[in-house]
């Protein structure tokens, strides 16, 4: 089978990842990234993958247009994205004054602030504590920069399309994505 590719969006982020399918052997790809993994279906909404000597059971629940998929304790919001959301998302995103908004993931309700305008922060430091289906969800800074804006309080009720928070990079390679490690 030839390689199949596939653009969606996980947790807000424009995702673009390559399939093979080798004589039963799946080999998944991202940039540089390659992964080989046997897969099986446990059941309509369970799968098994089986990659390094090691397993991991995915779980998955459509709602709506969206495909929330648990892995290992973590959650993930799956969507296709739309033609407006991918224009903004190939390019860098950011605002007109440079920062960069940090959205939630799904419509929830807004449980901590733990920053505050004008903080440094590191990259995959918690920005903001959402509660959506009754589970805590800690959106984190893709970037180390500083914290410009603050659009919700605790308490308000958001939806994924809204801003959270923007956060200015402060260094180049925070934009670089995976392999830099800051």
């Amino acid at each position: 089978m030839s390689l199949v590719e596939f653009e969606f969006l996980v947790d807000g982020a424009l995702r673009k990842i390559g399939v093979e399918d080798r004589d039963g052997t799946f080999f998944f790809s991202e940039g540089e990234v390659l992964l080989e993994a046997a897969v099986r279906r446990i059941s309509a909404n369970e799968l098994l993958f089986r990659f390094n000597c090691r397993t991991a059971r995915v779980y998955l629940a459509r709602d709506g247009d969206r495909t929330l998929v648990s892995v290992a304790g973590r959650e993930f919001v799956v969507t296709e994205p739309s033609p407006a959301t991918r224009r903004l998302l190939e390019g860098d995103g950011r605002t007109p004054e440079g920062s960069i908004p940090i959205k939630a993931p799904m419509p929830g309700r807004v449980i901590k602030l733990c920053v505050r305008e004008g903080e440094d922060v590191r990259r995959n430091q918690s920005l903001v504590i959402v509660e959506a289906m009754k589970m805590e969800n800690e959106i984190q800074s893709p970037v180390e920069g500083i914290v410009r804006k603050i659009h919700v309080s605790v308490g308000e009720f958001i939806d994924s399309e809204r801003p959270l928070v923007e956060v200015e990079p402060t260094k180049l390679s925070s934009l670089g994505g995976a392999g830099h490690d800051d």
